[in-house]
């Protein structure tokens, strides 16, 4: 127990929201009731802290909807811990950019989901792509570190190379690519999921476009596993680094605006939860004995399909425990593996789709319902 650390916190601090996108995880919109005060919230960061956290990334619903975060955020960052934030910005303005200067952030992350059209589409909000672009224009004039984050579905991947030349024409330095989960709102939209067999296009594009403009590109924990384009997909670009397996409960930790706990905010399912915060102290949540088994007790043996038997299986644990979770029912069998040696490797397109995309019956079990 004593090698493991919450070294980094995914922290959902509302699940209030302005928008209505159609592939919300979290079904966020209402705030939920009774959620963490400052108050409570402060001898959390406090705990996050001393058992060795160095990065925090506040998240939403939206943040700059929440009373405070930037206290919360100020405590985190006067810690020594690196701390940022996920916005859809909005509602970006010059209040906004007095809260993120008092919280002392080292980024502002953007959600941008494709260029005008499948943006807004994706958003729910006419208008959306426009506010984004001038949030980022606003925060370059304030010299305020910009970060992006796109999530892809079927109609909007090809967006990929307008947003690349959009975004190095920001002169933004960060951009992580990630793919949308069978979860939440798009259990409703699910004919629009990327299918697997685009995976390879995706860490391909990735391999050939980080660094350019001076910009790093960064695959999601969602995307690969172990293609031609691996090495180039997660460390800085220059250097080579491969997936190292899901780090739920490991060096990752997720809280929700409530004070429930989970290995990572990723693992949106009440089954997931370790215990909350109004019951428990981090550190007791943290250190408790049978919590994150999934990953603390992780055997190949609980590998299962296409991920049984693989030569990866010990390193990668079948791959992103959320995401192969919600799109296979599965925690231990990634269909979005693009891994030429693994079992089950070559079926053609439409089998890996039908795949991907199980029955709605199975796939509901996790649903939850909207905020």
């Amino acid at each position: 127990m004593d090698s493991l650390a919450p070294k980094y916190c995914v922290w959902e601090i509302t699940l209030r929201c302005n928008m209505r996108c159609m592939h919300c995880g979290s079904s966020a919109g209402s705030a939920r009731k009774d959620e963490l005060s400052v108050d409570e919230c402060l001898p959390v960061a406090a705990d996050l802290l001393r058992l060795g956290c160095r990065q925090v990334t506040f998240i939403g619903g939206e943040v700059f909807l929440a009373k405070a975060w930037e206290q919360i955020a100020r405590y985190m960052s006067d810690g020594g811990a690196r701390t940022n934030i996920i916005t859809n910005a909005y509602s970006i303005g010059d209040r906004e950019i007095d809260r993120i200067r008092e919280a002392g952030l080292s980024n502002v992350g953007i959600s941008l989901d494709g260029m005008e059209r499948n943006h807004d589409r994706i958003r729910g909000k006419k208008g959306s792509f426009k506010r984004a672009m001038e949030a980022i224009a606003r925060l370059n004039r304030a010299s305020i570190p910009i970060g992006i984050v796109t999530s892809l579905l079927d109609f909007n991947a090809g967006d990929l190379e307008e947003m690349h030349a959009l975004l190095t024409g920001f002169g933004v330095k960060l951009w992580q690519i990630q793919i949308v989960t069978n979860m939440g709102k798009m259990l409703r939209n699910r004919k629009y999921l990327i299918g697997p067999s685009k995976i390879g296009a995706i860490t391909r594009f990735i391999r050939d476009r980080r660094g350019i403009g001076g910009m790093s590109i960064y695959a999601g924990d969602d995307i690969g596993y172990f293609d031609e384009n691996e090495l180039y997909l997660r460390g800085e670009p220059g250097s080579l680094t491969s997936w190292g397996g899901c780090q739920a409960g490991i060096s990752v930790i997720g809280i929700d605006s409530v004070g429930n706990v989970k290995g990572c905010e990723s693992m949106y399912s009440d089954e997931f939860i370790e215990g909350n915060l109004r019951e428990e102290t981090l550190e007791e949540i943290w250190t408790k004995e049978g919590n994150f088994s999934y990953n603390r007790n992780f055997d190949v043996s609980m590998l299962v399909g296409n991920c049984a038997g693989c030569d990866k299986g010990e390193r990668c644990r079948g791959g992103c425990h959320g995401s192969s979770y919600f799109n296979s029912g599965s925690m231990f069998e990634s269909i979005y593996c693009n891994y030429p040696g693994r079992p089950g490797y070559g079926r053609d397109a439409a089998d890996r789709v039908a795949i991907a995309f199980p029955a709605e019956g199975r796939a509901r079990r996790a649903c939850l319902p909207d905020g």
